[in-house]
């Protein structure tokens, strides 16, 4: 048996995942499992619900241009085949179809064998830690989403009325410090269009817009004036200290403690550097008793820090690439991407656009890393950077050399394999990059990045 607090960990990014994959026996595709396999436990994000039709009722989001993420159930099962032992289930695509969606993903991922985290049939099962046990130790995961709406939020049953299945939510405020000429100058376009409301939050003197279209959706913007121009966001507190608690369940009652946190929302556009509500919840939840922090939802790496002696994966970045190849598309789908509806027995799931982030280039849609953790008494002593490519190379082209298909716009074949190369070095150089500010120092041997903390 091991040291107490001495583990082996295999983390990897987000699992958009629609297609079976055991079959395939290239050497740096069995030997990427190799590596995920190799270790006490194996963590990774699914960002995929699992049902047949006959499981469903409706989609139950019917908003936005995002896709519709729903798969076979039995690619639960490959995800087994390739060693993963506890995933996160919490994002912004968790309510896709509703609760039975999410009853029915719970389901086939136990049937699997694989632990999940982050969704419920209320919010203190959404909310508590799934467990996993281990030759030497308890694991716990406690996962959770930002940029969820109202409607996918688990809650508590009240009021002679049920709870609502769904996600676990660390919701958050947004702050918008503007400088005191842009202030005047935001409140004299409000008293012109009489789109000026108090804000429910913030302090004295802040302001908001009252925007007709968002009026659904919760508060209005609040403007605070401040010497420069900055957005600032906070987690919500209540949200904050009940993730807190359920970390501090896991502490007591395993013995290492995985959060992951699934946001979709930024202070801006989306950049190489974490919201400040990130920051914020991940080193709370580093004081709080967890040993790794694992952000996602952007579908992008970014930086690694090292806080009191555990590891912060800011942006862990997608594993798997294969929303292109969702069968079963909603009509909500069709309509958000411009095609003819009137026309809809005629549009089928090939057709193009219709997933965001897929219609052009992107240099950090399809390239990321399996992490391999070593930790001892408590502390992370290395991390390694094994870098992955999902059929096309990390440049802002991304030309394609792996696809699937032969229709006029090429579909990716979106399976991760390990990186060679030119490809490898630019995954590696961006983590090492992004990671620098962090005071965390990337070196990059043979391919590998390594994170030496005994040097």
């Amino acid at each position: 048996m091991k040291h107490k607090g001495e583990w082996r960990v295999s983390l990897a990014g987000e699992c958009m995942v629609t297609r079976p994959f055991s079959m395939h026996d290239e050497p740096e595709f069995l030997g990427m499992w190799d590596l995920i396999r190799d270790s006490d436990v194996a963590y990774g994000h699914l960002e995929m619900n699992f049902a047949e039709p006959e499981e469903l009722k409706w989609p139950a989001r019917g908003q936005g241009i995002g896709s519709f993420m729903i798969s076979e159930p039995a690619v639960a099962g490959d995800l087994k085949w390739a060693g993963f032992d506890i995933m996160s289930a919490a994002h912004n695509h968790s309510f896709d179809f509703g609760a039975e969606g999410i009853a029915a993903t719970r389901k086939h991922m136990k049937v699997a064998g694989i632990a999940t985290a982050g969704t419920g049939t209320d919010l203190e099962r959404a909310s508590e830690p799934a467990y996993v046990e281990k030759k030497n130790g308890r694991v716990a995961l406690v996962a959770a989403s930002s940029g969820n709406q109202h409607f996918m939020w688990a809650n508590h049953a009240k009021g002679a009325f049920m709870a609502r299945p769904g996600v676990n939510p660390l919701r958050l405020k947004y702050e918008f410090v503007v400088d005191p000429q842009t202030m005047a100058n935001l409140k004299d376009f409000a008293a012109k269009l009489n789109i000026a409301k108090p804000p429910k939050h913030g302090p004295e003197g802040a302001f908001g817009f009252l925007i007709p279209a968002a009026q659904q959706w919760g508060d209005p913007e609040c403007f605070v004036e401040g010497e420069k121009c900055e957005i600032v966001s906070k987690c919500d507190r209540r949200d904050l200290e009940r993730n807190l608690r359920s970390i501090e369940e896991a502490r007591c009652m395993s013995d290492l403690v995985i959060v992951a946190h699934h946001f979709s929302v930024s202070d801006g556009p989306r950049g190489d550097t974490p919201p400040r509500f990130v920051e914020e919840f991940a080193r709370a939840s580093i004081d709080g008793g967890a040993d790794i922090y694992v952000g996602h939802g952007w579908h992008r790496t970014l930086g690694i820090e090292i806080y009191k002696g555990k590891p912060i994966i800011y942006g862990i970045g997608n594993f798997f690439a294969h929303s292109e190849f969702l069968q079963h598309v909603p009509y909500d789908s069709y309509d958000a991407w411009g095609h003819d509806v009137d026309r809809l027995q005629t549009l089928h799931p090939a057709l193009h656009p219709l997933h965001p982030g897929l219609d052009h280039s992107a240099e950090t849609w399809w390239g990321s890393c399996i992490i391999k953790l070593e930790m001892k008494d408590d502390r992370l002593t290395r991390l390694y950077l094994h870098p992955v490519e999902m059929g096309r190379d990390s440049t802002p082209e991304a030309p394609l050399h792996r696809r699937t298909g032969s229709g006029e716009h090429p579909l990716t074949e979106g399976r991760p394999i390990l990186a060679k190369g030119d490809n490898a070095a630019r995954i590696l150089e961006r983590y090492k990059r992004l990671s620098a500010p962090f005071g965390t120092q990337v070196e990059i041997r043979d391919g590998v990045g390594i994170v030496d903390l005994e040097a």
